[in-house]
């Protein structure tokens, strides 16, 4: 049975992750982390192992939270099941917009930077992408007929897949009007026939 952890393991893990979003994996160093969270070298060795345990730990929970902003957004969303992924995908432009130097995602970074040279990372990102697909799958098919549903998988995949390119997107700098704009264009992918579904109880 391991010892238990005598520091704030959530707020470490929480400063972890703005070092190395902002920093990115090679420009931060343990020391780094442990300077801004207050926990020592030693403990933070003796948690994780190494810098890279330490990534990986930081990493999954970050990926965690964008898994279930993506799902608690579009279920949370009123209206119709247009309504709802464009609340999903302006979220995300805000999102971006909110973030320091338009730093984009830590997932989307992090799997280009060190997915071939830490296999977890790809396999973590592949997981949350999944988990993300799931959460639009679960809104799109309240709204389609029963023969629509084979196209949830795919079109689920779609909506995520315009939701990444709005980051990127926003790493270069696009204006926000314009990832607006381009948010709405991607609403022509919902089948013309259930977009306009409400749920039951709702006026809008």
């Amino acid at each position: 049975m391991g010892r238990p952890r005598q520091f704030d393991e959530s707020n470490l893990l929480d400063v972890a992750i703005e070092q190395f979003w902002s920093n990115g994996f090679d420009d931060t160093s343990v020391e780094d982390i442990s300077q801004v969270a207050g926990v020592g070298n030693g403990s933070i060795y003796a948690a994780y192992g190494n810098k890279r345990g330490l990534f990986l730990a930081a990493f999954a929970r970050y990926c965690d939270r964008r898994a279930a902003f993506v799902r608690e957004t579009v279920l949370a969303a009123p209206g119709s099941t247009r309504a709802a992924v464009l609340a999903l995908l302006c979220a995300i432009v805000e999102d971006c917009a909110a973030q320091p130097h338009r730093r984009g995602c830590l997932m989307i970074n992090s799997v280009a930077a060190l997915g071939t040279r830490i296999p977890e990372v790809a396999d973590i990102g592949a997981r949350t992408t999944t988990a993300m697909e799931d959460g639009v799958s679960e809104r799109l098919r309240r709204a389609a007929p029963p023969a629509d549903q084979a196209a949830i998988a795919v079109l689920s995949a779609h909506i995520i897949l315009v939701s990444q390119g709005l980051i990127q997107f926003s790493r270069l700098n696009v204006p926000r009007a314009r990832l607006y704009d381009l948010a709405e264009v991607s609403l022509a992918t919902l089948p013309a026939h259930w977009a306009d579904h409400r749920e039951p109880g709702s006026g809008t």
